[in-house]
């Protein structure tokens, strides 16, 4: 064969095979949910108030027992079995983890932040707080396809979240206006049980706060306070006893006060 008439046919057979990958993968793209409408995120919780405590062979009946978890989760299982009662402390942790990782999607969380002044003799100081509670009626919390696992003593579940219209609208304004994108890590320990991942959120939004204006001020402020919300996929695992966070967040300062004006 003419060597330019093989290369064409080399040619068109690439566009081809590119064109058929692209179109087996525009399923897997469509099904992509846009948080900005409906919060989508997986969360896990120890199936033990004592990690590594946990019994493998009373989850025999894992692979049976989803249903049964999933709709203990959403609150339709109107009489309690032995699933229910295995899975009790790992369901009652869930339903304090998912609505609180839901309220920093929706409505976000303050902050107030002194950072420490070794000349100064300042201490540092940082507050944690909701801006206003997840309302669970116009926010229900539903929860999808439960997966105990024994070995590692844990429950997975998906959970989601519809914004309302004007949620949505505000998640808009968090995008389009000028907020920065800023990732913080935290930690705490295991044994804080709920409180400990809410304290190392609150020091992974203490970290986001610090690295980012450590960078855009020159000296360094007096106080620093603003609003944050949690965005993308928030990551918790374990290691070393300790919870580990990292999270993405769209940032808006109200207020830098600076030393000179002490």
């Amino acid at each position: 064969m003419d060597r330019s008439l093989q290369t064409t046919v080399n040619v068109k057979i690439l566009f081809l095979s590119l064109a058929l990958v692209l179109l087996a993968a525009a399923p897997v793209f469509s099904q992509q949910i846009d948080q900005s409408r409906k919060i989508r995120i997986q969360i896990w919780s120890e199936m033990d108030a004592f990690p590594g405590h946990f019994d493998e062979e009373m989850v025999d009946s894992t692979a049976t027992a989803a249903e049964t978890i999933r709709e203990q989760l959403n609150e339709t299982l109107e009489t309690e079995n032995r699933d229910a009662t295995i899975f009790a402390y790992a369901i009652a942790r869930a339903k304090e983890i998912a609505p609180f990782l839901i309220e920093g999607m929706i409505n976000g969380w303050t902050f107030d932040y002194v950072p420490y002044d070794k000349t100064r003799k300042v201490d540092e100081y940082f507050e944690f707080g909701r801006i206003r509670e997840l309302n669970k009626t116009a926010n229900p919390v539903v929860y999808k396809e439960p997966l105990p696992q024994a070995k590692d003593g844990k429950l997975l579940c998906w959970v989601e979240c519809e914004r309302t219209p004007d949620q949505q609208l505000s998640f808009q304004r968090w995008r389009s206006i000028t907020n920065p994108k800023v990732r913080g890590h935290g930690s705490a320990p295991v044994e804080k049980g709920f409180e400990g991942i809410q304290e190392a959120c609150s020091q992974a939004l203490k970290n986001a706060v610090r690295e980012y204006w450590r960078t855009k001020v020159k000296n360094k402020p007096r106080e620093i306070s603003g609003t944050a919300l949690l965005i993308q996929e928030p990551r918790v695992y374990i290691k070393d006893g300790n919870y580990i966070v990292d999270l993405d967040f769209f940032l808006e300062t109200d207020k830098i006060v600076s030393y000179s004006y002490y």
